[in-house]
């Protein structure tokens, strides 16, 4: 039998086997309030002149600076041997990093700032939290972040799911689904892809409810909450029902880890150029994050989860080129949602490794035309290759070869792009903590050789010795950063 909540136009009910409970607090107020059409950015994405300024000067600037240090490096070059000449044409894995990096640029060229007021829309929204559910007060954390911003920010009706492969405690309002140990897919699906498979099975929402797919460490903000109420009202007026995807921040472990949370600094870069980029061309040329996904219950019921092992490793990106296969078209969704940077190089690593394993089984084994392949085979094939060019790099600092001039100058571009990705996602991370902190951006740069060792460690890692699991990396419960928007939010007690 179904429980059921009556808020407002909209009727929640828990999915079978939900836990039983008091409703979220939230849950019992109006879903809808005349004030929720005001503003829900307390802290305002940056301007459009003032992001192009940032981004495409800011990257003019760091290749002047890194052209004229290279220069003091090297001088002139030496090719006086043949082998001399022949080694210095492996300077060509510079200048292939200029088909990201143009992405990259491209991307943020096309920025534009979010509209500043939301209007309330009447549907369904369900944050639905995957997790194994080995670390409950993280999930719970989680929750309760998303009643106390939906709370403030009450622009639609929603509910919080839970789907766990374990019984946990959450609290009260919570609807916990958990995956039951001998629940097997058709096609052999297996962990989080399990997981998610069962919840669409399992779960009543109905079919013109969207869902809100979270990771356990995933935190909404109120710009999300107004980037979600803008995307689903404008997919249903026109009928379109893309998917969306937006920006993800990793500064909640900033002061506690300071080094790897820095390191992410660049998923924020990548995505608010690379990602932005498809997004607004509508094909997902790279993927979806397995987190931050924004879908009609619709959409998700045409494909689900069930991929079988080779798409059980990165099913966000599966998902993506299935959809892509079928004319299903995506796009950015304003706001942002925060998660944790792993907290160890090993998880770092690792957490890299399967990314590139599991998106080198996506380009392999995805039911899917070549066409829509083609952009993740060559995106998967560069980043096979990123660590020769680290290598590369690193011998020729003792070598001093004479490199191509037209080759050295895309190599430059290239590593310049790649260093305003970190640049750029510290800012933007920054912004949302409502802080400046200049004195970050100087380590951060000189760190970047740094990390790219690491990213690269990831690559080779997944090479000498493919994942052959799903690597779920440690996220203990951080203490937030200061966010004078949410002070006077009263989350619900926990039931633990």
């Amino acid at each position: 039998m179904l429980s059921k909540t009556q808020v407002g136009s909209a009727t929640l009910t828990r999915p079978r086997g939900a836990a039983s409970g008091a409703a979220h607090a939230s849950l019992t107020e109006p879903a809808l309030r005349e004030d929720a059409a005001a503003s829900a950015e307390p802290v305002k994405p940056p301007p459009r002149l003032l992001f192009l300024a940032a981004s495409l000067l800011g990257t003019v600037f760091t290749f002047i600076i890194l052209v004229a240090t290279l220069d003091l490096i090297w001088d002139e070059g030496i090719n006086h041997t043949w082998l001399d000449r022949v080694l210095a044409w492996g300077s060509i894995l510079w200048a292939v990093a200029i088909i990201p990096a143009v992405g990259a640029l491209v991307g943020w060229a096309a920025y534009r700032r979010p509209a500043d007021t939301a209007e309330p829309v009447d549907r369904l929204v369900c944050f639905r939290i995957v997790s194994r559910g080995q670390n409950a007060e993280v999930l719970a954390q989680t929750a309760r972040n998303i009643a106390a911003t939906m709370q403030d920010f009450p622009l639609f009706p929603y509910r919080i799911e839970a789907v766990t492969d374990m019984a946990v405690a959450l609290p009260d309002g919570v609807d916990a689904v958990v995956v039951p140990d001998d629940y097997e897919t058709p096609n052999g699906a297996l962990y989080k892809a399990r997981a998610l498979q069962y919840a669409q099975e399992a779960s009543d929402l109905p079919d013109d409810a969207w869902v809100m797919f979270l990771d356990e460490e995933s935190h909404i903000t109120p710009s999300l909450v107004a980037g979600i109420a803008r995307a689903v009202s404008e997919e249903e007026a026109s009928g379109e029902h893309r998917i969306g995807q937006g920006c993800i921040l990793y500064h909640r472990s900033l002061d506690r880890h300071r080094f790897l949370t820095l390191a992410d600094m660049i998923r924020t870069g990548d995505d608010l150029g690379r990602f932005a980029l498809q997004h607004r061309l509508g094909v997902t040329l790279f993927g979806l994050h397995g987190s931050f996904i924004l879908a009609r219950n619709s959409v998700v019921n045409e494909v689900g989860f069930d991929f079988g092992p080779e798409g059980s490793i990165t099913e966000d990106a599966f998902f993506a080129l299935v959809q892509m296969e079928r004319g299903r078209r995506c796009r950015w969704v304003d706001g942002y949602v925060s998660e944790q940077a792993p907290e160890t190089v090993r998880d770092f690593i690792k957490q890299r490794r399967r990314w590139f394993n599991g998106l080198w089984l996506v380009v392999r084994h995805a039911p899917v035309n070549i066409r829509w392949r083609a952009a993740l085979t060559l995106s998967v094939s560069l980043w096979s290759i990123s660590w020769l060019a680290v290598a590369y790099t690193a011998f020729n600092l003792y070598a001093g070869l004479l490199v191509n001039p037209v080759i050295f100058f895309l190599g430059a571009l290239a590593f310049a792009t790649y260093i305003m990705q970190y640049v750029l996602g510290l800012w933007i991370n920054l912004r949302e903590r409502d802080e400046r902190r200049p004195w970050l951006y100087l380590p951060l740069v000189l760190l970047v050789p740094a990390w790219s060792l690491i990213e690269s460690a990831g690559v080779l890692y997944g090479i000498i010795r493919p994942e052959r699991g799903f690597h779920v990396i440690n996220k203990p419960v951080q203490p937030e950063p200061h966010h004078p928007h949410l002070e006077a939010s009263s989350p619900p007690p926990s039931s633990q």
